[in-house]
């Protein structure tokens, strides 16, 4: 009869084995982060929740951009993500503005933010640059300043500009807008942040409730913030907390249905909300005299040989502008003209009509379109030098 082995011996065996199966599990998470890492996969995590975390220049936001984030992002082209100090995609911008620069400062959404390009390759570099040639501006430096966070609201955008915005003096804002209206700006739930509401008495204040849900606190938490900051140093971990979001967001889109006139009043509250937040901004920077426009990022692409039908969240930031006195800049035209006589979309996606980001190309001919039709509300007597060219890219 073999001899009963002893528990030392069996736990010796188990924990051998245990140890067998650690290190296994580890060599082939190794070779997934190294085959992640050759392939060029990576989701840096660009927003950080609650003010401690982020900037403490900045206002109370729900959310910002996290300072001195680096990373990859290959969701959408492949691109180094490089923020500053204050969490934008941008370079450092001192408090003070240098003698005679001008400087012009957009706010905006992730279109602005445009983190799947190369921050010189964005929008608002592409602007910048661009600005450089107009005559109103001969011999002064241009500096463009980015303060676009990925999905905020019209609220978030005027709360940043006055708050933080205006301290750095700008000559000249554009407020960059969409042609459709994103989650977050319809439902408050999908967007933890602060909202402008009108009170009984008239006066507009702004609603902080958000802080007080379980969702905000485990965003905010320091937790959380640990846990972003371990993917830097991981794609594997950006790749599973990426894929925890999209399961999220794809039981959000199968969870059922309200009634349409809950949808209804949904989409008024969301447009008084709208119209207030833009309402005090353009007001804000009537009072300090700051001139501004807004604009529209082109949608065309696979939609470019269509002829341009209703649009009515184009045709509302096009009255709202024109109530406040504020150029509209909207370069659809010459957008769909582009990609017609190149063939080179600007979004990522396009060609198979999805309204990816801008992609190089798309930044590309955005920043010089606006240049074009900037210069001339500048003083400018002429801008067709700094329009995009129709030629093959």
């Amino acid at each position: 009869m073999a001899p009963r082995p002893s528990s030392i011996s069996t736990f010796r065996a188990l924990l051998i084995g245990a140890g067998a199966t650690l290190a296994g599990a580890a060599v082939a998470l190794g070779a997934i982060e190294l085959g992640m890492r050759a392939v060029g996969y990576g989701s840096v995590l660009t927003v950080v929740y609650g003010r401690a975390h982020y900037n403490p220049d900045l206002p109370e936001l729900g959310y910002a951009g996290r300072p001195f984030a680096r990373g990859i992002e290959s969701n959408e082209g492949g691109a180094d993500v490089a923020f500053n100090s204050h969490g934008f995609h941008d370079i450092e911008h001192a408090r003070a503005k240098p003698p005679g620069a001008f400087r012009l400062m957009v706010v905006g959404n992730s279109f602005t933010a445009a983190i799947q390009v190369a921050r010189r390759d964005g929008f608002v570099s592409q602007l910048g640059e661009a600005l450089g040639q107009c005559p109103a501006l001969a011999g002064r430096p241009v500096e463009a300043v980015n303060l676009g966070v990925g999905g905020y609201t019209i609220h978030q955008e005027y709360l940043l500009l006055r708050d933080y915005g205006l301290t750095l003096k700008p000559d000249f804002v554009v407020l960059q807008t969409n042609s459709f209206v994103v989650p977050g700006d319809l439902d408050p739930k999908l967007n933890l942040s602060p909202r402008l509401r009108r009170d009984a008495d008239g006066k507009v204040s702004v609603d902080y409730s958000y802080e007080d849900t379980p969702q905000y606190r485990a965003k905010s938490s320091d937790f959380a913030v640990w846990l972003q900051n371990f993917s830097d140093r991981s794609r594997l971990v950006q790749y599973a907390i990426q894929y925890r979001q999209i399961m999220r967001d794809i039981a959000a889109e199968g969870a059922p249905e309200g009634a349409p006139e809950d949808e209804a009043a949904l989409y008024r509250s969301f447009q008084q909300g709208r119209d207030l937040a833009f309402g005090e901004m353009a007001e804000l920077l009537r009072e300090k005299n700051i001139p501004f426009a807004v604009t529209i990022v082109p949608d065309a692409d696979a939609e470019s040989a269509r002829p341009l039908g209703p649009e009515p969240v184009r045709d509302q930031w096009r009255q709202l502008a024109q109530k406040a006195g504020a150029p509209f800049i909207d370069v659809e035209d010459e957008a769909r003209a582009q990609v017609r006589a190149t063939g080179a979309y600007l979004h990522y996606l396009g060609a198979n009509g999805a309204s990816g980001h801008l992609d190089r190309v798309g930044n590309a001919f955005f920043g010089k379109a606006l240049a074009a039709r900037l210069c001339p509300l500048l003083g400018g007597e002429s801008s067709a030098s700094l329009a995009p060219k129709f030629a093959a890219q």
